[in-house]
Order: structure tokens, then sequence, then C-alpha cells
């Protein structure tokens, strides 16, 4: 059976609790958008300005996290452990508030790293542990709620921005502990049950999914670098983009909602390649004054691209049973070692004159080439539908019924989810299902979307093959002489 079956309520399926994501998403943006905890973003007169090593300390906390996730495991399992992610995100945003504004002289200075140090540390816990949480709720909603989690960041955002500064800062500084509290509340969600062995999937080559996630960092680093360094990126111009992403964001929350996909992880891929080209392009064709429509649409790709991490790296840890410190962690280190190293060179070649507003537009079309490249040979969607497949085996000697019901015993399915996964079985379709269940049809696709997640699968072909071995996982597999 589910672990919990405590749900908060909510709209379109997706708890309020959950959507307290949003806290963290909104600090990150104040922080990194802002100059409320981080003085002079646009400086470029020294590589080691705040906002680069705020980069590489925040880069190196996700390290330490995989570091930690391998030596203690979960760390939600630990009593007091979301006060201390979200007081330790605080104190160091209250640090760094401080420094901006008492003691900032016009170079980072040993005060800057009394708050950086704990933001950074706070920062990586607290992400990883809701990571921790999108990996075994038992809702096949986890995408939509995501990207509502990230619209409701827009909004605090705007609403903490409008403040007076003292007042946007201090309130900037305590969010991480609002986002603590959310994630604490949570802990009554349902949960899908832990698989009692690991799953056999597809290969991957570690090596491309590396090289996508390093990449994509990259890009977004050296466009966000070069906006402020270049002085294209007025404060007006980064409200604007925030502008153009929020509402992007809304029209994706609604587009999931109205699809209801079987499996949502696929889903998020779809739009990130476009979204990243259309930027780019405008970026490089349009006038300054409105590079603010690219760069928002780069925005929500990165954004985009956030969230399809955190799914399928956390899914993937679900499935292996592996922490997922480990391997989201890693993920969330690959992107930010990207976009330190874009930060980086923007710097260089900046201060060598190879990069100025006259050549911008070729390096816009060169990451416009780049993204393609990935997105259609290093890391495709059939590539990403692998990692949700598990392998066809031989069959088990057990009849259909009774696979179903163990599979449903295995996977924590519900009795009412055991009644779809049979009729799945026979080859029913989503309409057939919710006739012959008397339910309604989004009701049933929102069933077939939890097997999918609760088992680990992402298409009916992937599910046939688990129920036709009568198991979900490698345990299944026969021996090989």
């Amino acid at each position: 059976m589910v672990l919990n079956t405590r749900s908060s309520s909510g709209v379109f399926g997706i708890p309020f609790r959950l959507v307290g994501f949003g806290f963290w998403q909104a600090w990150w943006m104040l922080a990194m958008c802002t100059d409320l905890l981080l003085p002079q973003r646009s400086e470029s007169g020294t590589l080691f300005n705040s906002f680069f090593c705020i980069t590489v300390l925040t880069t190196l906390g996700y390290l330490a996290a995989v570091g930690a996730g391998r030596r203690f495991g979960s760390f939600g399992a630990y009593r007091g452990s979301c006060a201390v992610a979200g007081g330790l995100a605080a104190a160091g945003s209250l640090g760094l508030f401080g420094f901006k504004t008492f003691f900032y002289a016009g170079a980072v200075a040993p005060g800057f790293f009394v708050g950086a140090v704990p933001f950074a540390v706070g920062n990586a816990l607290l992400l990883i542990m809701w990571g921790e949480l999108w990996s075994t709720l038992a809702t096949g909603r986890v995408g939509r709620s995501l990207y509502a989690s990230y619209a409701f960041a827009f909004v605090v955002y705007f609403v903490v921005v409008a403040l007076p500064s003292v007042v946007a800062g201090v309130v900037a500084c305590l969010l991480p502990v609002v986002a603590a509290a959310a994630l604490w509340a949570c802990r009554g969600e349902p949960k899908r049950k832990p698989s009692q062995i690991d799953f056999e999937i597809e290969s991957v080559s570690v090596v491309r999914v590396a090289v996508a996630v390093v990449v994509i960092g990259a890009v977004h680093g050296f466009v966000q670098r070069f906006l402020n360094v270049s002085g294209i990126a007025t404060s007006a111009t980064l409200s604007s983009s925030l502008v153009v992403a929020g509402v992007g964001m809304v029209l994706l929350v609604l587009y999931l909602v109205l699809k209801q996909p079987a499996v949502e992880v696929l889903s998020l891929y779809t739009p990130i390649v476009p979204l990243f080209v259309v930027g780019l392009v405008l970026l490089a064709v349009l006038p300054s004054g409105e590079a603010f429509m690219g760069n928002g649409l780069v925005l929500l790709a990165v954004y985009s691209t956030d969230m399809l991490v955190m799914i399928a790296s956390t899914d993937i840890a679900f499935r292996m049973r592996r922490p997922v410190a480990l391997c989201f962690g890693l993920a969330l280190f690959g992107m930010r070692f990207g976009t330190t190293l874009a930060s980086g060179a923007v710097y260089g070649l900046m201060m060598t004159g190879w990069l100025d507003g006259a050549t911008s537009s070729v390096a816009y079309l060169a990451g416009v080439v780049v993204v393609v490249l990935v997105g259609s040979v290093v890391f495709t969607p059939v590539d990403l539908a692998k990692l949700y497949k598990a392998r066809p085996l031989e069959e088990s000697g057990s009849g259909a019924a009774d696979r179903c019901a163990a599979l449903a015993q295995q996977c924590g399915l519900t009795p009412r989810e055991t009644e779809v996964l049979t009729l799945l079985a026979e080859g029913r379709s989503a309409p057939y299902i919710a006739g012959e269940l008397c339910i309604a049809e989004s009701t049933t696709k929102h069933h077939i979307s939890s097997i999918y997640r609760k088992i680990g699968v992402c298409d009916r072909q992937s599910l046939m093959d688990v129920i036709v071995r009568g198991a979900a996982g490698k345990g299944a597999l026969p021996a090989k002489g």
C-alpha cells in the first residue's frame, strides 16, 4: 500500500503545500537576479566579484552535498534537518545582506564569505531535500506541481521587489525558512513504496548525460553573465525578462493541466530546445532595448531544464535505490559547473576584446548550434525515455491477474489503481477503463500516470514488459549462465 495517504487540498490536482517549493525558487531569484543580497552584480572589472564568488561557492556546495549524501544517505531522514537547512540559508542571506549594506567597499572581503559559505551550504541542503521529497511522491502530477511552484515563485519575487529596499532584503533573507517550513509540512504527502529490488533499465551513456547538463548550464551562464557585464541587461530589462518567463511558466502549467500526460517528465523535455533556440535568436537579432524578450525565453528554458533535471535525477535515484543527493546533486553540480566556466569565460573574452556588443550576435548564434546539437545528438527525448524503460524479460509462469496483484503489492498501488492495472494488462484503452469502472476519463488518466510513476516506467510497452515478468526490478532477471 502507499506509505502515506494524507494529501493537502489544491487546484488542478496540485497540492498547496507542494507549491511551497516556490519560496525557495523566489529566494534564489531574489539573490541572483537583484542587488538585494549581492552587491554590484554587473561588476566586470575583476573576475572575483561577489556574483562569481557566490556562483563558485554554490557549485562547491552541491559537490559537498554529494559527498555527504554518500556518507549519510537521505538528509530528510534526520531530525531537525529542515530547520538546519532553512536556518543556514537564512543566516547566510542575512550575512550577505549585512555585508552589502554596512561593509561593502567595492571589493569582496573576508566578511563576504561569513555569509556566503552558510548561504551555499544551506542552499544545497534545502534544494536536495526538496528533491528527496519529489523522488518519493506517489502522484503522477509532480511535473505540474513543480511548474506551479515556479509560477508561484514569480509572484513572490515581484511582490518582494515592490517593497522598500531594506524591507525587501529582510523578507528575502527569511524566505528559506518559509521554504523549509513548507517542506516539513509536506512530510505527510502520499509516498510511493520503495521498490524491494533495484530496477534494471536500458543503458544511457553517463558521459553524454554529463556533457548535456554541463553544456546547457554553460549556455545559460554565458548569456546571463554577458548581459550583465556588457550593460545590455539593465534592472528594467531583467525585470521584463522575468515577466516574460513568468507568463511562459503559467502557460506551461496550463498545458500540463489540459494535456494530462501519462508521464510528465517526457513532456517537460519538449519545450526546452525550442525555447533556447528562439530566445538566443531573438537576442542575436533584436536591439538591446528589446533583449528582454529573448532573455525571458532563455530563462524559461533554463527553469524548464532545472525541473526536468530534478524529476529525472530523483526518479533515477528512487528506482536505483541510490541517495538523491548523489544523483540530483551530481546533476546540479554539472549544470552549475558549466555556468561557472561560462561566467569566467565571459570575463576573459571581454578583457581580451574578443567579445563585445559587435560580436555578441555571433556568440548567440553559436549557442543556438550548440543547443541544437545537444538536443538532437547528445541527449535526445529517446535517451530520456530509455531511463524509464524496463528491459523485456521472459514471461512469468503465473496468470496476468496474479502478476498484476503481485506487482500492485510490490509497488504500493491503491485498490483502484490495481483495477486499472489489470484492465491495462488486458489491452484496454483509457476511455474503455473509464466506462468499465464508472469514473471520469481524466481520473483514469491520473490513475494511469500514478501507476507509471509508482512502477517506474514511461509507456504502455514498458508497463507490459514489467507485467509479463511479474515483478519490477532486476531481481526478476533470469540468471545468466
